[in-house]
This record gives structure tokens, sequence and C-alpha cells, in this order.
């Protein structure tokens, strides 16, 4: 008998800077950690260790879609989920430019 979980995301900052890599946890609805789950953007796409982690780094801002999913097992199916993130310019990049030695 196969049972389902319904997994869940979890990036902890819904607003994240360009470039910054964003640690995203995925679990399952008991709360425990989902490994070999795939998180995906439009563009990339990467798996979850033992702990339910893995790194993911945005290169321009906008909105972006993460999608959590995971083959089912002879005992367990997964239901996808999915979350959008922020991402916005970094700070160093909203600096007005100044150049070296001018005040």
């Amino acid at each position: 008998m196969q049972i389902t979980r319904q997994l869940r995301i979890d990036v902890g900052r819904r607003e994240v800077d360009v470039g910054t890599e964003t640690t995203v946890r995925v679990r399952d609805d008991r709360r425990q950690p989902v490994e070999g789950a795939v998180v995906s953007t439009a563009t990339k796409s990467t798996r979850t260790d033992e702990r339910g982690l893995c790194k993911l780094q945005f290169g321009s801002p906008g909105f972006w879609k993460l999608t959590a999913a995971k083959s089912p097992t002879d005992r367990v199916a997964y239901t996808p989920a999915s979350t959008l993130v922020r991402v916005v310019p970094n700070a160093a990049a909203l600096r007005p430019y100044r150049p070296i030695g001018s005040r």
C-alpha cells in the first residue's frame, strides 16, 4: 500500500540578493527532510541531500518560481510543491558609482 506525502519548500527568506547562494529545504508534511527531491526553476535544477537541503544561486532579479518534486517509491508517493522567491539587485549594485580617490 502506497501513502502520499505533500512536499514543502522553505527558502528561509522570500527576498534574496542576485548572485547570493540561497539554501532551500524540502520536507514532507510530517516535517521530515526529503532526500533526492529535485528543486527546479525555469533555467536550472538541483537535488536535495540527506538533510533535504540544496543550494541555488539566481543570476538576475525578478520573481522566480521554485518547484520541488520527487519520484514515488514502492511505499511513498510525493505531491509536488512550489513557491515564489523575489530576487533583488544586491546592495553593491545599487550604490552610486564613485571613482576611487574622489570625495
